[in-house]
């Protein structure tokens, strides 16, 4: 290309990244989503179809680690920034990012999440398990800090911080705000778990042989049913990310506990048991899960 064309191509450039930008002020939660998904695809799509996954295409190893580890950095982390920053300029951006270290909570919700979440898990799960995972649990409490607290602090970093403020810092604020907190909710949990959709192709990732739909169905719904309890936790945390990332993590780990307690599967009264606590949740709070905002009118974009 000569010096004339570049020059000359400059503009249309330009162009195309104001209509971007313009796009994205106008319809930031359809921003938001797109890039979300786009982004973290285009890196998860080479590892499934790669010999790690599908088996269709040999790539580096090295490539499919870089792939791997910085899959979701580009995706809800850095499209929160920057859709926050197109929006509300640096003042937002300087705020979501004080709510990403925002504290002060309550002792008594980082006890109901670090100690009630293992706890209420190993309830749910006694009536198909029976009592073993708590003899287990109290016969080597020594799990806790080599399993269980551990997993907590990587799910701080992964994948934590990089989901939580584009799911909970930016788009169920704006989702309560425009469709209240149950509806909010729902669009919330079906794009979280279609979101995850390329990493069941990927033998190891979620099973060890690869997709299996009642996993992958079993999961969605669970992931649905936990965005109520997560989003309930979230409002009464005053918003604080952290606080959020500090959830999510723990899920995670919850799970990795409590496969060290038992190996037995739990099969789908797993999945129910997300719902039972979702619907309870969802009863007692009169389907507001906590949420204290008013609702916005429709002319309010999305």
């Amino acid at each position: 290309m000569s010096a004339t064309e570049g020059v000359l191509s400059r503009p249309g450039a330009a162009a195309g990244r104001s209509a971007l930008a313009t796009f994205a002020r106008r319809h930031p939660l359809i921003a938001y989503y797109l890039w979300a998904f786009i982004a973290v695809w285009a890196m998860t799509v080479p590892l499934v179809i790669s010999q790690r996954g599908l088996g269709w295409l040999l790539l580096p190893d090295s490539l499919l680690l870089v792939l791997y580890v910085g899959g979701t950095f580009v995706g809800p982390l850095p499209a929160a920034l920057v859709l926050t920053g197109l929006t509300e300029g640096r003042s937002g951006v300087r705020t979501l990012l004080l709510r990403m270290v925002q504290w002060r909570v309550g002792i008594g919700w980082y006890l109901l999440v670090i100690v009630g979440y293992p706890l209420l898990i190993l309830a749910l799960v006694t009536p198909v398990l029976g009592f073993a995972p708590w003899g287990v649990a109290l016969s080597n409490p020594s799990l806790v800090a080599s399993t269980y607290l551990p997993a907590i602090a990587i799910g701080l970093f992964l994948p934590g911080i990089q989901e939580e403020p584009g799911w909970r810092g930016f788009a169920v604020p704006r989702l309560q705000r425009m469709y209240g907190p149950m509806l909010a909710a729902l669009i919330q949990g079906v794009l979280h778990a279609l979101w995850h959709t390329p990493g069941y192709f990927i033998p190891g990732a979620v099973t060890e042989t690869g997709f299996d739909l009642g996993v992958y169905v079993g999961n969605s719904m669970s992931i649905i049913a936990f965005t109520f309890v997560w989003n309930w936790l979230f409002n009464n945390a005053g918003g604080s990310v952290l606080f959020a990332i500090l959830v999510h993590a723990t899920t995670n780990a919850t799970g990795q506990y409590i496969n060290q307690l038992s190996s037995a599967d739990v099969g789908w009264w797993g999945y129910a048991s997300a719902w039972l606590v979702a619907l309870l949740i969802i009863a007692c709070t009169h389907g507001r899960l906590g949420y204290r905002g008013a609702q916005l009118s429709a002319k309010h974009r999305i």
